[in-house]
């Protein structure tokens, strides 16, 4: 493992700004310079530097790439049956083989729209066939041929799933795509949510992907078309009402969301 020292000065008005992200997020400063750190290093080497570098800040360790140096994500790839055996405090996804460290933990803001969502879903399938579930809950997608925990290489979280073939859930939680996913976006996840999720979502034929976006206040829609491909979103503000489009008659009022 590789050491890489960063030093980093701050005009006060960008430091300024910083501190009201944090606030905004309920995290620390430190936290988002060690972030936009491990962005700078992650460009410079190719985007897996997450998973080999050591970042230090003025002699500050960053804890989520310690715990991530213990994986070697550039010359192994894991499975689900690695994910089963790493301590249950941590939390991760896997994409592809790929580990993505999860923490920090969501923000406050991030769990108030989670809330709100999953009650709009819950209160609307109650007696229906179709279940919503929120993180943490597993969603195991395996390509053809990955059928033992030790062959699939893709685990993931979503925020919220909502699963309507029954035959696609057991007692450890989703095995292939749900029927809709949200992810509500946050500093920290929000690279990997917008690309790598997003491809990973249609080329699993995850028929409706939510983007929530929280400091915006905004709501992308994604559907998969004919060709199961997702198609230009549709967009959303507080102000507006979404038409769930896998259900008949949802209807959510993102004002109520937003609240």
């Amino acid at each position: 493992m590789k050491t890489v020292t960063v030093n980093i000065s701050f005009r006060k008005d960008l430091l300024e700004a910083i501190d009201e992200a944090a606030k905004r997020e309920s995290r620390s400063r430190s936290e988002l310079v060690r972030e936009a750190a491990r962005d700078y290093i992650d460009g410079k080497d190719g985007g897996d530097s997450v998973y080999e570098t050591e970042i230090r800040i003025d002699g500050v360790s960053g804890g989520v790439a310690e715990r991530a140096a213990r994986y070697d994500a550039k010359n192994h790839s894991y499975s689900y049956a690695d994910y089963l055996t790493w301590p249950e405090e941590e939390r991760w996804e896997i994409i592809d083989g790929v580990p993505y460290d999860m923490s920090p933990a969501p923000s406050r803001r991030h769990q108030e729209i989670s809330m709100a969502l999953s009650g709009e879903f819950y209160a609307y399938l109650k007696g229906k066939p179709c279940k919503v579930y929120a993180a943490p809950f597993d969603v195991r997608l395996p390509k053809d041929g990955e059928v033992e925990d030790k062959d699939i290489k893709t685990v993931i979280q979503p925020d919220l799933a909502v699963v309507c073939r029954k035959e696609r859930l057991d007692d450890r939680g989703c095995k292939k795509a749900p029927d809709l996913v949200v992810e509500i976006l946050s500093p920290f996840t929000s690279s990997k949510d917008s690309v790598k999720k997003f491809n990973l979502y249609e080329r699993e034929g995850v028929r409706e992907y939510w983007v929530v976006r929280p400091d915006e206040q905004t709501v992308a829609v994604f559907k998969l078309d004919i060709d199961n491909r997702f198609g230009r979103p549709e967009m959303y503000t507080a102000e507006d009402k979404i038409k769930v489009g896998i259900f008949d008659s949802l209807i959510i009022d993102l004002k109520d969301i937003f609240a």
